[in-house]
């Protein structure tokens, strides 16, 4: 039976134990809490920027190519988020669902691959 004095040395243990799985934990759980951490340098790797696309980035190549951008759609969203706009929040919420989805998918992944290796 465990008991709460012996939780931190499990925790350490642990950690010492999956350092790339404990890294892969704390940025999603950056993520988490804090959306903007990557979605604002990947909407600026994108070139969307607080103004409109960025001179000869990949938003403004597919903003050329598409010509008319719908309100509403994909881009303009993607473009509303950079900006500050409606689209931030519906980014942020795909941050941190994606974040969540990682480590859901991280653990089960780990936790079948040591199953499997144990013979249960």
């Amino acid at each position: 039976m465990m008991n709460a004095t012996q939780v931190p040395q499990i925790v350490l243990d642990w950690i010492a134990q999956h350092p790339y799985q404990t890294a892969f934990h704390v940025v999603n759980g950056v993520v988490l809490f804090t959306p903007a951490a990557i979605t604002v340098p990947f909407f600026s790797a994108l070139g969307f920027s607080a103004v409109g696309p960025a001179a000869s980035s990949t938003a403004s190549g597919v903003m050329g190519y598409f010509g008319v951008v719908p309100a509403g759609g994909v881009f303009a969203t993607l473009q509303s988020a950079a900006m500050g706009g409606y689209g931030a929040s519906v980014a942020a919420g795909a941050a941190q669902a994606g974040a969540v989805a990682s480590s859901a998918a991280a653990w089960a992944f780990g936790w079948a691959g040591k199953n499997a290796s144990s013979g249960a």
